[in-house]
């Protein structure tokens, strides 16, 4: 009869143990038939993680049964059950989806100066020409064609530009380039949500448009209008790995519609 019981016991014991024998595997990322780095993999029954390669591969220690959980800053999440099959063949390919954000509307605004006074708490006196009876009170000034540039951050006044030049066209020709440079980056940033600067690229709120502009100068808007996000993604995730250290902290971005 004790022996009986030992076998039983025994029995227990080795399927126990089989159950936490985990085997390592190999497996591979795609999206659109292409390797993605950089993906996280966790195995939610052991708490180990990995993360893909350059080539996209990776590996870890499953057992039948154990749940996988994908993810990526540009990529939906994925979840997948580790088979018998999958177990045996030691080998896994997943292909991921792109990841699709949806923003809430935002408004950049100058900012206020040390002696601002709420309006609402003290109406600011009317000042003008008329008011102090200046001798230009009726003169019309012409339209000034100056922009507030979200690439820069400054003023830029064009008449000032082109003074030495002939006139009107080039000035309109330049703030239409401005225009177009400006509405490139705004839907970059549209696109990626804050948390994605604040979190994944260090990046504070307040020093988000001046990364954007720090990195136009690899083509981001060029490839983002190609639809190449993911290439868009690693330069963000490149240059703000050197952005720190040569961002002025006292810098702000205004916006003039």
């Amino acid at each position: 009869m004790k022996d009986h019981l030992l076998l039983i016991l025994l029995f227990f014991t080795i399927i126990g143990y089989s159950q936490k024998n985990r085997t390592i595997i190999n497996g591979k990322i795609l999206f659109d038939n292409a390797s993605i780095s950089d993906v996280h993999i966790l195995n939610k029954n052991s708490n180990q993680g990995t993360i893909t390669n350059d080539t996209g591969w990776f590996e870890i220690p499953v057992y039948i049964g154990d749940s996988l959980q994908f993810t990526h800053v540009n990529l939906k999440e994925k979840h997948f059950t580790i088979t018998s099959e999958i177990y045996i063949a030691k080998e896994l390919e997943i292909e991921l989806e792109e990841k699709t954000y949806s923003l809430n509307e935002f408004t950049l605004e100058k900012p206020r100066s040390i002696f601002y006074v709420d309006p609402e708490m003290m109406p600011p006196p009317i000042v003008n020409a008329k008011t102090l009876n200046l001798p230009y009170a009726n003169t019309i000034v012409n339209k000034d064609l100056s922009v507030m540039k979200f690439r820069s951050g400054g003023v830029i006044s064009l008449d000032n530009l082109f003074n030495s030049l002939n006139g009107n066209n080039k000035r309109k020709k330049e703030l239409q380039k401005i225009t177009l440079e400006d509405n490139g980056l705004s839907k970059i940033r549209k696109y990626f949500t804050d948390d994605f600067f604040i979190t994944d690229l260090h990046i504070k709120e307040e020093h988000i448009n001046p990364f954007l502009n720090y990195c136009f100068k690899n083509n981001i808007v060029t490839y983002f209008n190609k639809n190449e996000n993911i290439k868009v993604t690693k330069i963000l995730m490149d240059e703000s790995k050197t952005f720190p250290q040569k961002i002025n902290a006292d810098t702000l971005i205004v916006s003039k519609k």
